[in-house]
This record gives C-alpha cells, structure tokens and sequence, in this order.
C-alpha cells in the first residue's frame, strides 16, 4: 500500500468519474446517487486494495488501534468539485449554502439519508 492511502479519500479514478458525471444543474436527488456511488467505489478500492484504517488513540480510554474509515458526504463531493477545478469557488460556496439549508428542511444527514432520531424510554 502506498503511503498515504490509508487516508485518502479521493483516487484519480474516482475525480475522474466526479468529472464525467458532474454537471451544475444536478438535482439533489442526482447529488445524492453520485455521493453513494463515489462511496461505493472508495469502499471497493479500499478493499481491493487491502488498505486498513489508521492507528490512532482512542480518546475516551487511550486504547491504541485502527480507527475507523470515514465515508464521502454530499458537502464534501460539494468541495471536491472546487478543489479539482471541476466548479467555480464562487458556485461551490453556493451550493454548499444550498445544500445545508434544503438538508435542514427535510431532515437529512450528511448523505443524504433521513436523519435518524435516537428516542430513550
């Protein structure tokens, strides 16, 4: 394994599926799919691969050992697209104020599934 990829996030092949199938006028719902399938494909190569998480310290009982892979957000397939020089600054920052305001209307996390509410009895 390369040094590195244990945190990487973004493969060349993944910015370049970003590139064929982003276009400004995607819908939420097109963001959404494309968020999953860019997911889908970090978690495969990742897998094929054989790339483990990162040692870290764990803060609440200083266990040492692999933390856990983090997964591609809506928001952050959002910044991508500015820090691949896929979109304007000017229409990433719009759409990352677009995206935080229709999350909140419709109650979604950070992928936009339904955020799930934890109820005690």
């Amino acid at each position: 394994m390369p040094s590195g990829d244990a945190q990487r996030q973004w493969f060349p092949e993944m910015i370049e599926i970003l590139r064929q199938q982003w276009k400004p006028e995607l819908s939420w719902d097109e963001l959404t799919r494309l968020t999953a399938h860019l997911d889908a494909m970090l978690q495969q190569i990742r897998k094929d691969r054989n790339i483990v998480p990162p040692m870290c310290n764990c803060s609440k009982c200083g266990v040492y050992g692999h933390s856990r892979f983090g997964r591609i957000s809506i928001n952050a397939v959002i910044l991508a697209v500015g820090r691949f020089g896929i979109a304007s600054p000017s229409n990433v920052k719009e759409l990352s104020k677009g995206w935080k305001k229709y999350r909140k209307e419709h109650g979604l996390d950070h992928y936009g599934g339904k955020e799930s509410v934890a109820t005690t009895y």
